[in-house]
């Protein structure tokens, strides 16, 4: 018994010693979305200030999935949730906030940050879109959630906030209008973290805002696509939908049924077809996109014309649905409308030669297509002026920055 407790003591010291050395120093631990996609959040050490990357959920094989706090909590940094000091939200995507409202029960003396976008769309996304028009019980978990919501801080772009020890400043990200990239400095020391961005402007949003001559040693980079070399962004599919789409209902008199995968879709997709809209052709939409384009509207982003209607007409037109389940009926053709909002493996590699940092973290990567295809490092290591070091971060794993 006595060697029992000897041993207790000497792991309990062993523990705190190894608490002791890396209290200080930048660390970075992915709870999810590691080298996988969905439920995208990720742990930043920075000297003894606790930080959570987005909070998010995933699917796979039809199950949800959430990010393993577990592991953080049993690591040498913190012991409990409570010691979370400020959570900050890249964007809308469930994968990115889907679990944010349990975050925010568990880490409760922690700061939230997003923009003001982000904010609107996620209160949308995380309990309007769940409890709008059901029962008394559902009204009560949408007020509960709403008022945990309304603790979040609002931020704006190019805004640089110091807390003393480190400072952030948020840069556009393009992707999805309110997202943001974060920089953070500790010391002379620059951390970008990416989420998901793009490079081009879409109907939406402009690209990513990415400052000159801006020496940033480690980006940690939501890397989609890093696995896949052969993969090519198809720009046109967007433009293609909407022509067949527009010259179904002028040429055959019918009305066709648009299905889309995301509210966000759903909303990029109607603004391009609002533009080429030349015949006035209407375009009706279901009410989760109408209430979240009545929102956006508010925020000074216009996409609605008067064209734009909500309910089911019978002259030919075209209605708008992010509705997986949305009844089949004989009276629509349908189509579904899918696209690509992500960077491609080109775009990856434009965004790391402008940035060219002296390491890259690569996380919220998809399982290569195939075992021979060339990752973005291999490709990377050919370019003569490439300086990064590449780290593919597994999750549940501590990596030192």
């Amino acid at each position: 018994m006595e060697h029992l407790e000897q041993w207790n003591c000497s792991m309990c010291s062993k523990q705190r010693e190894e608490g002791d050395t890396m209290r200080k120093g930048i660390y970075f631990m992915p709870l999810g979305g590691g080298q996988r996609v969905g439920a995208s959040c990720y742990y930043l050490r920075l000297e003894d200030t606790n930080l959570i990357l987005d909070a998010g959920v995933g699917k796979e094989n039809g199950m949800l999935f959430e990010p393993d706090l577990y592991s953080l909590i049993t690591s040498p940094f913190l012991q409990s949730m409570n010691q979370i000091d400020q959570i900050y939200i890249s964007h809308a995507h469930t994968d990115h906030i889907g679990y944010l409202l349990k975050l925010m029960k568990q880490a409760t003396k922690a700061n939230v940050y997003m923009t003001e976008i982000t904010a609107m769309l996620s209160e949308y996304q995380l309990y309007d879109r769940n409890y709008l028009r059901s029962s008394r019980e559902d009204e009560n978990k949408r007020l509960a959630a709403q008022s945990i919501l309304e603790k979040v801080a609002k931020v704006s772009y190019m805004k640089q906030m110091d807390f003393g020890k480190y400072k952030v400043t948020f840069l556009p990200a393009g992707h999805l209008p309110g997202a943001m990239m974060m920089l953070f400095e500790v010391g002379k020391r620059r951390i970008l973290y990416t989420g998901d961005y793009s490079l081009q402007k879409t109907a939406l949003t402009g690209g990513c805002m990415i400052p000159d001559n801006l020496n940033i040693d480690t980006v940690i980079m939501c890397g989609l696509h890093a696995k896949h070399p052969d993969y090519v962004k198809n720009t046109d599919a967007l433009f293609k939908t909407v022509q067949h789409v527009l010259r179904f209902v002028e040429s055959k008199k019918k009305s066709i049924l648009c299905r889309v995968p995301q509210l966000s879709k759903g909303i990029e997709f109607l603004k391009t077809l609002n533009e080429w809209n030349m015949s006035q052709i209407p375009i009706y939409l279901d009410e989760s996109i109408m209430d979240v384009v009545r929102k956006m509207e508010q925020l000074s982003i216009p996409i609605l014309t008067v064209n734009n209607r909500v309910g089911f007409p019978k002259e030919p037109h075209i209605y708008i649905t992010a509705n997986t389940y949305h009844q089949r009926n004989h009276f629509y053709q349908e189509v579904n409308v899918d696209f690509s909002l992500h960077e491609d493996f080109s775009d990856m590699k434009e965004f790391i030669k402008k940035v060219n940092p002296k390491k890259a973290v690569l996380v919220h990567c998809a399982k290569e297509y195939s075992p021979l295809d060339e990752t973005i490092e291999q490709t990377m290591m050919l370019d003569g002026e490439c300086r990064t070091q590449f780290i593919f971060a597994e999750e549940k794993e501590i990596y030192q920055l």
